[in-house]
């Protein structure tokens, strides 16, 4: 039917476009005549909205690889040196990150800044709790970035944040997070034209993994379930309703 096809490819546009990183980005030696601003980002859509508002005037390193679980990603050693040489750690919060937050937090140098995103785009009226987030366990639902009001509002927090350490580059970080910024508003329109050629009661997501429900709540989708890996190839798709 045409509203699947509709459905598949926004989904995948968003995907896509929310989801594309850079993964761990090795760093490479900075001659002092063009010292950077050292900045390290934990999961890989923080690293690319990072590295769309930087670009080339940071040195970025992704902490969590593509492709990872960052609920139980655990640090590899040699994280401590990356996280110690840090000028700003960039991560999402909303307890998301919390082993590479507790090594960042054991390891930051003097002077420098970690920076939480998703306490400062949501109160806590906002938070979505749901199957895998239960809110008697205190922890909301943290992907936040796949509304692409909220990643626009993870682009201007992280364009405001290194102009605050490095007010020099300034009017780089203003133009580029204004690209940036249009390219998610484009994304925004195009996703609410798209959901409106569904009918509303066939508006209904089953996803991988409960990481949907802002993108859901700001396109009127209804999260019906989610598969999840429990190892050996072997998926379950819960459905709670």
């Amino acid at each position: 039917m045409k509203f699947a096809s509709v459905m598949t490819s926004l989904v995948i546009l968003a995907a896509v476009f929310l989801f594309a990183a850079c993964g761990r980005q090795e760093q490479k030696p900075v001659t002092t005549t063009e010292k950077k601003l050292n900045v390290v980002t934990t999961v890989a859509p923080i690293t690319s909205i990072v590295e769309n508002i930087g670009g080339d005037k940071i040195q970025l390193a992704g902490i969590i690889p593509e492709g990872i679980n960052s609920h139980t990603f655990e640090p590899i050693p040699s994280d401590s040196k990356l996280l110690s040489s840090a000028d700003l750690i960039i991560l999402n919060g909303l307890d998301l990150e919390t082993p590479t937050l507790k090594l960042a937090q054991a390891n930051l140098k003097p002077g420098a800044t970690i920076y939480s995103l998703g306490d400062k785009t949501i109160k806590e009226t906002d938070y979505i709790f749901d199957f895998s987030f239960p809110k008697e366990q205190g922890h909301p639902n943290p992907h936040l970035w796949l509304n692409p009001e909220y990643a626009m509002r993870y682009a201007t927090l992280a364009r405001d944040e290194l102009i605050r350490l490095d007010p020099e580059n300034k009017a780089v970080y203003e133009q580029n997070t204004a690209q940036f910024l249009k390219k998610l508003e484009a994304l925004d329109e195009a996703i609410k034209e798209a959901a409106q050629t569904i009918p509303q009661n066939n508006r209904r997501l089953l996803t991988y993994h409960d990481s949907w429900p802002y993108f859901s709540r700001r396109y009127g989708f209804q999260v019906i379930g989610d598969i999840e890996d429990f190892g050996d190839d072997l998926y379950l798709a819960v459905f709670r309703r």
